[in-house]
């Protein structure tokens, strides 16, 4: 485990997001960092698993007692609010960018991005500073650079976010009022004025339709009710006497059919009757001489004298006279068929009169009907042309207020997005104007800081001798060195000249902020392998440590530098105090160095 991955783990027990190798997720717990920050002296101590990497203990090393856990997550509270307000920072600023049409109220400020003004790591030195190459990053690299050197404070900063913020709701109000805007005038909507005009027009036809067709009606009602109303009354009872006619005339012809059916049936009995006795006295004077079934000779056939030769039963000689039953039921039959064809004949005549009923009723229904049929045809129907008018007319004036109505609405909602908008406009005039006097109170102290940061940054550079600058500033906008009037990402790499730049630019920082004595800039500065991409220059590697010397011996013990390097420079060896770690020292005694041709560097490549 090298140098760098020990910077990570102390970027890590600090609550950021750190490049851990594989060898400290493996062979690693957990990773406590002592700190003095502000007037507290603090132990955090933070697991390495990712399942418990969240949460930070912390032990107050000066009361010697254990504060409640902190989280690097979004629960409360954070590692982050812990660190901020140690240092007198308050933990709810936000970065708002100072574009003209920014409209985002900003990120949160947190420990993490002042960090990156304390920590250079060996993937940093010699590429960007303070995260300078991501873009989305800018607005809060710079509010973190003036707020450490007081060119912003937490009013201008809150002032920022609330003028971006406005802006925003700003625009989408106008945005909203021209769309609506656009929609009225898309559907061929008039003017506000036309629209309240044609809308009282509207209503003015809706009471004038209204009036006429209560003219109508109270036209129409007098007729109802003095004629056609008794002719209706009439043209009921008739109605009525109809049905109960026909009702009487079915009821009649239904019984008339039942005594006729009736009546057939008894004369249908009596011929039977009658056949009966007809056959019998035909059949008695009858002598059978053969079978009338079989056809058998009965001449052969002897039988007693009193027997009758075909049936062998008592032969009646004399003709038999009809039983005492048959005639009953004859005669029986024969009042039953007289009744009948009384009861019949009674209901064809009463069936006359049910018809001759039934007839006058529907003549009287007709009549009654026709009478009213004409009085109304001539009374009401010249009237419905003017009602069914008027109701057209009424009808067209509604659905045109509603449809004005409607538009009345839009117009009303374009209104209120106007006012709104204009609102919204003033109070964004007015957040702007204070901010700009905020940020004008902050001029002069803007124009010295940047003046003694010029006159140390090109002092530094020219003591350092960079190659190939003659001349050197920072950039008052972005806040990043500027050599030969070019910026740093657009000057020469070659030769080292970013990496003893960004060192020239971190004293720089330094140097300024404990000079005046006013400034929030941390005075602590952790660089990572400064000498690496000065290959064998070794007059600008020691001119390098050179000021870092010279800067930690101006602050008199009021800075802390750690440089993590591969070799010191031989004229400042031991000069300060000094860790090595080499095969036989790892950095973690309980890990042991695999050997330089097993080693990973924690962006994985082979080293």
């Amino acid at each position: 485990m090298g140098k760098s991955t020990l910077f990570e783990l102390i970027k890590h027990a600090l609550g950021g997001t750190a490049l851990l190798a594989e060898v400290v997720r493996t062979g690693v717990l957990e990773v406590s960092v002592d700190i003095r920050i502000g007037s507290n002296r603090l132990l955090l101590t933070r697991p390495i698993d990712s399942e418990n990497s969240s949460v930070v203990r912390v032990r107050d090393l000066t009361e010697q007692l254990d504060l409640e856990d902190h989280y690097t997550d979004k629960r409360e509270p954070s590692i982050s609010s812990l660190l901020l307000s140690s240092m007198g920072v308050p933990d709810d600023m936000r970065a708002a960018s100072k574009a003209s049409n920014s409209t985002k109220q900003g990120a949160r400020i947190s420990f993490a991005d002042i960090f990156k003004y304390m920590y250079v790591s060996q993937g940093d030195i010699n590429k960007e500073i303070a995260g300078s190459e991501d873009s989305w990053y800018t607005p809060k690299r710079k509010a973190v650079f003036e707020l450490l050197f007081g060119l912003t404070n937490p009013s201008i900063l809150d002032l920022q976010s609330s003028v971006a913020r406005l802006r925003g709701e700003h625009e989408d109000a106008q945005r909203e009022h021209a769309v609506v805007l656009q929609f009225l005038a898309d559907s061929g909507a008039q003017s506000r004025f036309e629209a309240d005009a044609n809308h009282a027009n509207a209503q003015a036809q809706i009471r004038e339709s209204s009036a006429e067709l209560d003219a109508l009606r109270e036209a129409i009602q007098p007729a109802i009710d003095r004629e056609t109303r008794t002719l209706r009354d009439l043209l009921g009872e008739a109605e009525k006497s109809l049905a109960e006619a026909a009702n009487a005339k079915s009821l009649t012809e239904q019984q008339r059919a039942d005594f006729a059916a009736e009546r057939a049936h008894v004369k249908q009995d009596i011929a039977r009757l009658e056949r009966m006795a007809s056959a019998g006295e035909r059949l008695a004077q009858i002598e059978f001489s053969v079978c009338p079934r079989c056809m058998q000779s009965l001449k052969a056939r002897e039988a007693p004298p009193k027997l009758c030769r075909l049936c062998l039963q008592d032969d009646p000689l004399a003709v038999a006279e009809p039983s005492h039953h048959t005639t009953y039921e004859l005669s029986h039959l024969k009042e039953q068929e007289l009744e009948l064809e009384t009861q019949v004949l009674a209901l064809a005549e009463e069936l006359v009169l049910t018809e001759q009923t039934f007839a006058d009723r529907s003549r009287l229904v007709e009549e009654l009907s026709r009478a009213i049929q004409d009085r109304t045809q001539n009374r009401i129907t010249p009237q419905l042309q003017a009602y069914t008018d008027a109701t057209a007319r009424l009808a067209n004036a509604e659905g045109r207020s509603r449809q004005l109505e409607q538009i009345l609405k839009f117009w009303d909602r374009a209104d209120d997005l106007e006012s709104h908008a204009a609102g919204l406009g003033t109070e964004l005039s007015r957040l702007q104007h204070e901010l700009d006097v905020s940020a004008g109170m902050l001029a002069k102290r803007r124009g010295e800081i940047f003046t003694e940061l010029d006159d140390e940054f090109a002092e530094n550079v020219a003591a350092i001798g960079v190659p190939g600058v003659r001349s050197a500033r920072i950039d008052r906008d972005n806040y990043l060195p500027v050599l030969n009037d070019q910026a740093l990402k657009d000057f020469s790499p070659v030769g080292g000249v970013r990496t003893a730049t960004q060192v020239a630019y971190w004293v720089t920082l330094l140097n300024v902020a404990l000079r005046r004595r006013d400034t929030l800039f941390p005075a602590f500065l952790l660089i990572d392998s400064p000498r690496t991409s000065l290959n064998d220059n070794d007059e600008l590697s020691a001119a390098l440590y050179r000021r870092l010397v010279t800067a930690a011996d101006a602050a008199d013990g009021r800075v802390q530098l750690i440089i993590g390097d591969n070799e010191l420079p031989a004229a400042y060896r031991r000069d300060y105090a000094q860790m090595d770690f080499d095969y036989d020292h790892p950095t973690i005694a309980t890990i042991p160095h695999p050997g330089r041709e097993a080693v990973k560097t924690i962006a994985g490549e082979s080293a």
